[in-house]
């Protein structure tokens, strides 16, 4: 596999694009853990993290699962090697790094309990083919939980053109280069084909009236600046809406697919 629409040592703005991971995982810690609990993650369990970049969220996945282990899978050898230092507390069966694609899991059949994968699929190629490795070394009654995007949740009212102008061109060129921005809706028949059963569905929303409105633009738009390069004013856009957020003038709304299923 490739790493499709996300290659980190190919941004140019790669201190930025850590720091908005920081940001995310840090913002909506809280709310991640209870999407956790919710999916079946327990203390005991062997986790398995797919994509876990520098290691924010793997940081949670220890602290939820304290009594069991964790291997965190990532194809990135620069990313993968920040994430020993942002994991706080190691869980007791040990933390484990594989430098590794989501279809190709250095891991033997039947050896985790519970898996996550969050804002990876909408990168892949071919997605199918990560979840059907996820089915493989899931044991029976493990879980598996993906979180990703879906450009049909984003709403800004008032209508706002250059927003939407951001949107489809950054769709355009992720699709171009393997990815999806519409991967959310999709997940759910993606997980019940690979064979996992009690698949459910739900929607998490972000809101501008929620959250602080840097946080929910790098949530929203930091990826998609990062793909559009300098035919955006980043900087410019954000100050526009953040007036207009803060005077209550504008609401932006993001919403992502939780989705999870069970090994039967």
């Amino acid at each position: 596999m490739t790493t499709g629409s996300y290659n980190f040592e190919a941004f140019n703005d790669a201190g930025f694009q850590t720091e908005r991971l920081r940001q995310q995982a840090q913002a909506i810690r809280g709310m991640e853990a209870s999407v956790l609990r919710a999916a079946g993650i327990a203390p005991g369990h062997d986790v398995l993290e797919i994509g876990c970049g520098p290691g924010f969220v793997s940081d949670l996945l220890a602290e939820l699962a304290p009594d069991g282990s964790l291997h965190a899978v990532e194809p990135s050898s620069t990313l993968l090697a920040q994430v020993t230092a942002n994991v706080r507390r190691k869980p007791a069966g040990g933390l484990f790094l594989h430098q590794a694609y989501g279809d190709a899991l250095p891991l033997a059949d039947s050896c985790v309990d519970f898996s996550y994968a969050r804002f990876v699929l909408q990168h892949v190629p071919a997605p199918d083919a990560v979840v059907r490795e996820v089915h493989r070394v899931t044991r029976k009654g493990g879980r598996f939980c993906v979180v990703d995007s879906d450009d049909g949740l984003v709403i800004l009212h008032p209508e706002a053109p250059k927003v939407t102008e951001v949107l489809n061109q950054a769709q355009a060129i992720q699709a171009a280069q393997g990815g999806d921005r519409f991967i959310g809706r999709k997940l759910q028949e993606s997980m019940i084909r690979a064979g996992f059963v009690n698949v459910k569905s739900r929607v998490v929303t972000l809101t501008s009236s929620e959250l602080p409105f840097a946080v929910l633009f790098n949530i929203l738009l930091g990826y998609k600046a990062s793909l559009l390069g300098d035919a955006i004013d980043v900087r410019k856009l954000f100050e526009e809406l953040s007036a207009d957020v803060q005077a209550g003038r504008q609401l932006v709304v993001a919403g992502v697919f939780v989705v999870s299923g069970e090994k039967a």
